[in-house]
């Protein structure tokens, strides 16, 4: 009795087990099915209704001036767009929804919107020809067609083809097809193809053709599209762009399985044509970049900042999606929505600028370059680049670099843009390099002060020519020009500013030596990063590390005096000039220049980072040596007739100095002009750049309307 007690029990365990273990293998099977079944991962329930899950795309943070005013903005359309997993697996079935969508796009007047997604034909169903652009190489539509054939196996099929027809071999039967696809695969097989794999020749159950012509065209166009973009669960395809409201309720009424609505957010620029080197654009994700972006939580179909403000701020503007579900019936009705992640609104981003004075910065540059053909004759005088900014804090009021272009239609315009001889997407401002002539001497001036090298009443001779050293004897400017004085005689530091004296700085950079001019040139920030969020070019520091490295020559007593008139190699941005500038005249800190003023939050408008003015270096400047330079420089401005013309208007003391620099032996020169105001104590400085200009005072017009658009503005 007990033995048998003991078998029953032992039976009831392997009866258990079993049923454990076949639970076990149902739940591993069902695992396994909504892993190689996505479509099932929302849930079908027992009333026949299933759930999914769609993507809330957030709203993008804004982007303002200084003063609050919109610089870009959101807008938002309705995109009509089919959705896989929702869309009939059956293929007449789905082929009946969309011609359903493409009907009622039609019927309420919108099939202009219809998504082409280069389409590789020309004419109607069934008279196809291929488009010009299908067969050219390195159009977006070739690229397009050989994709596809690709991914449908059209390539291997006309390759094997062309190698029995043609008794070739592999790579013979390859060079065939690539060196004309379009007539290894003719417009009348890819139409087959789409024929066949699609069903769009089946017929009724009496004989008759289901599809006429003109559908069958339809439905062609939008399977390309499909074909085109790889439409899955993970890529939805959009049928139209921007339909309307009348669509939009249209669609709800007739309820089309797999037939919806997404939102699409664009950035709008409230200034068109202006601050696009500074704002820049947002793109989609491209394939090596997903890692990173995956990394950060982005969906894959996310736009991001792909230049400028648009992605230095990027971290800020975002904002973070929501999860919205989607309940569906049988039939792929939804009847109900509800929110499970609520989305999050990207912040708002504050900048420094001040677009009246972006704008009249771009609009001064067109004008001194125009000025310049115009009265000048110098037609290679074609583009420029201007800085306004605060020399107390390194915030940028103004950034502009001439020729631009108009972030609205860069896409459009992209390949004329890249092609210009004139370099309109290069940020002049950012990434031009220009040796900084007699620019350079303040700071020459400064660091001889500074290193008791000269005093403010200190006198050098200008004989006309530097004859200190025996092979190497440079004229002053003087000496060469058409006045009957040809020296300079014997000046101090501020009348050596006036007049932009060579000999007076030949002498000074001697006495100084490369390594200390070279000592403050790096505290003024030339040669030296900015910290501007946006990317920016080095520059290139005169001296014997730089001629070592980049030529393998040794540095010459003769090279010190060349760099001392901002010659030689020395070569900055004119952002860096800006920083020399301000660095100069508030005493000896150089702040990073900086872009951002604050970011706010969307939703409880508070300011969750403000800005504060970051050192990056600083030395000290004693008062007495600042007004040494700034005095000669009120001197430049006050004494020189053409510079004194274009600051007439401004209602304060300006003080500058203008720079010619050499750009080849039978180049004309460049134009440089700096300058701050109030000049004791200043507010904001400018430094402006024109190529070709043929003179540094020819470069002060841009300046001069960028100061009078400033005192205006107060």
């Amino acid at each position: 009795m007990a033995a048998h007690t003991r078998t029953r029990s032992i039976s009831r365990l392997w009866g258990l087990g079993i049923a454990f273990l076949l639970v076990c293998v149902f739940y591993v099977i069902r695992l396994g099915i909504l892993e190689l079944h996505p479509d099932n991962v929302s849930g079908h329930k027992q009333d026949g209704t299933t759930e999914r899950t769609v993507v809330v795309q957030a709203v993008r943070g804004q982007i303002y001036d200084r003063n609050g005013v919109p610089l870009v903005i959101n807008d938002y359309t309705y995109n009509l767009t089919l959705d896989y997993s929702v869309l009939p697996k059956d293929q007449l079935s789905r082929n009946h929804a969309v011609l359903q969508a493409v009907h009622m796009l039609e019927t309420c007047g919108e099939a202009s919107k219809f998504s082409s997604y280069d389409f590789p034909f020309d004419g109607y169903y069934p008279n196809y020809t291929y488009k010009a652009d299908t067969s050219a190489p390195d159009t977006k539509t070739h690229d397009t067609f050989l994709a596809v054939a690709e991914a449908n196996g059209l390539r291997r099929e006309a390759i094997l083809r062309i190698k029995s027809e043609q008794h070739a071999n592999t790579s013979q039967a390859i060079d065939v097809y690539e060196a004309d696809p379009t007539a290894a695969v003719t417009a009348e097989r890819l139409t087959a193809y789409f024929v066949e794999e699609y069903q769009l020749d089946a017929r009724s159950e009496d004989g008759a053709p289901l599809y006429e012509n003109a559908d069958v065209d339809r439905l062609i166009r939008v399977l390309w599209g499909m074909e085109a973009v790889g439409f899955s669960r993970a890529n939805d395809y959009v049928l139209a762009k921007n339909v309307s409201m009348e669509t939009i309720t249209h669609e709800k009424e007739l309820g089309i399985a797999g037939i919806g609505f997404s939102t699409e957010s664009s950035r709008i620029y409230c200034f068109p044509g202006y601050a696009s080197h500074i704002l820049g654009q947002t793109g989609p994700i491209y394939a090596e970049e997903w890692d990173y972006y995956k990394e950060l939580g982005y969906a894959m179909n996310a736009r991001v900042g792909k230049s400028g403000c648009e992605a230095a701020f990027e971290s800020y503007l975002r904002g973070q999606d929501g999860v919205k579900v989607v309940v569906e019936d049988a039939e792929g009705r939804i009847i109900r929505e509800y929110m499970k992640t609520e989305p999050v609104a990207g912040q708002d981003v504050y900048l420094t600028i001040d677009i009246n004075l972006q704008i009249a910065a771009e609009e001064a540059l067109k004008e001194n370059v125009d000025h310049i053909q115009t009265t000048y004759g110098r037609q290679d005088c074609k583009a420029g680049a201007l800085v306004a900014m605060e020399p107390n804090t390194g915030g940028v009021l103004a950034i502009a670099s001439y020729p631009t272009y108009d972030l609205a239609t860069y896409n459009r315009d992209y390949n004329e843009l890249a092609s210009s001889d004139a370099l309109p997407l290069l940020n002049r401002a950012l990434s031009g390099l220009y040796a900084p002539g007699s620019t350079f001497k303040p700071g020459m001036v400064a660091a001889g002060l500074n290193e008791e090298i000269i005093t403010a009443s200190t006198r050098l001779e200008c004989a006309g020519t530097y004859t200190y050293y025996q092979s190497y004897q440079p004229d002053c400017w003087i000496h060469n020009s058409t006045s009957a004085i040809k020296q300079h005689g014997w000046i101090n530091a501020a009348e050596a500013l006036r007049v932009s004296c060579n000999c007076y700085f030949y002498d000074l950079g001697r006495r100084l030596g490369i390594t200390n001019m070279n000592l403050y040139c790096r505290m003024f920030g030339l040669g030296e990063a900015t910290g501007i969020e946006l990317g920016e070019q080095k520059g290139s520091l005169a001296g014997p590390d730089y001629r070592t490295d980049m030529h393998g020559l040794e540095w010459q007593p003769t090279d010190t005096i060349a760099a001392a008139i901002g010659q030689s190699d020395n070569a900055f941005t004119p952002l860096q000039l800006g920083v020399y500038t301000s660095t100069l005249f508030n005493g000896g800190t150089r702040y990073a220049a900086h872009l951002l003023l604050k970011v706010r939050d969307f939703s409880t408008r508070a300011d969750t980072v403000v800005t504060t003015p970051a050192v990056l270096s600083q030395f000290n400047l004693p008062e007495a040596h600042r007004l040494t330079v700034i005095n000669g420089m009120e001197q430049m401005v006050a004494t020189s007739s053409e510079v004194g013309r274009y600051m007439r208007n401004v209602p304060v003391t300006v003080a500058g100095k203008t720079g010619t620099a050499q750009t080849g032996a039978t180049s004309t020169e460049n134009g440089l002009f700096i300058c701050a105001a109030p000049s004791q104590n200043p507010e904001i400085v400018v430094v402006s750049v024109i190529e070709r200009a043929g003179g540094g005072s020819y470069s002060a017009m841009s300046a001069g309307r960028v100061l009078e658009a400033y005192y205006k503005g107060k």
